[in-house]
């Protein structure tokens, strides 16, 4: 079994600042997941506990180039700024990379289909990601299952990252690892580069993917014993 290369483990920054001190890996640019927990950070997409794009722009003003390996964490279904608009002021403050984080992929059950009923669901987050592909930014999908496979690549991401909500983890493994398994190899085979987040609470079941992940996007909780996930 082939393991990732040391710099394959990246991680979930709150900051451009933090970012470029971790500039020999990939970094998620999310100011508002990184400071929660990860299990509530799983669910940002759905508490009413800030703004989270407000904070991804303010992190962006005046803060010079873009780090390189950094994608910036959009919340795609903003209700209060349109797409073009929010896409404009992240070009303004040159960040031209984003990804639909935090997400409503993690979500499930009737949160997951009130979201989608109002118009504030995954179907809307992988047009803001076409819309921003359209306009010249690299695009990295997030998606937890199968079944948002072909919404996620009619949107021509860049890459996919695949995500697993806690839930989901905490079932038999094996069935979970198996599941895992079979949606990284339909992105592979559909010819897309795979990104990966994990924390402590899924770990136990991301870290079968990483032989297949180009990255491995850590949050806080546990970026520092990342290395140590490697399956051997």
């Amino acid at each position: 079994m082939t393991l990732p290369s040391p710099d394959a483990f990246g991680r979930l920054v709150a900051s451009l600042e933090e970012a470029r001190r971790h500039d020999d890996v990939a970094t998620l640019l999310s100011p508002i997941t990184a400071r929660l927990p990860a299990p509530l950070a799983d669910l940002a997409s759905s508490l009413p506990i800030g703004d989270a794009n407000g904070e991804l722009l303010e992190s962006l003003r005046g803060r010079g180039d873009f780090p390189a390996r950094t994608v910036a964490g959009v919340l795609a279904t903003d209700p209060f700024r349109l797409a073009d608009d929010l896409l404009e002021m992240l070009r303004q403050r040159g960040c031209n990379r984003v990804a639909n984080w935090p997400s409503t992929a993690m979500l499930g059950g009737e949160l997951e289909q009130a979201l989608a009923h109002s118009g504030l669901g995954y179907a809307e987050e992988m047009g803001f990601l076409a819309r921003a592909r359209q306009q010249g930014f690299e695009t990295l999908a997030v998606i937890t299952r199968e079944q948002q496979l072909v919404s996620a690549l009619a949107a021509q991401p860049s890459r996919l990252l695949i995500a697993v909500a806690l839930e989901a983890a905490e079932g038999p493994a094996e069935r979970e690892g198996a599941r895992l398994a079979s949606l990284a190899e339909r992105i592979r085979d559909a010819g897309y580069p795979l990104w990966l987040y994990e924390h402590d609470g899924v770990k136990a079941v991301t870290a079968s993917l990483h032989p297949w992940a180009e990255a491995v996007i850590r949050h806080p909780d546990g970026a520092d014993d990342g290395r140590a996930t490697a399956p051997g």
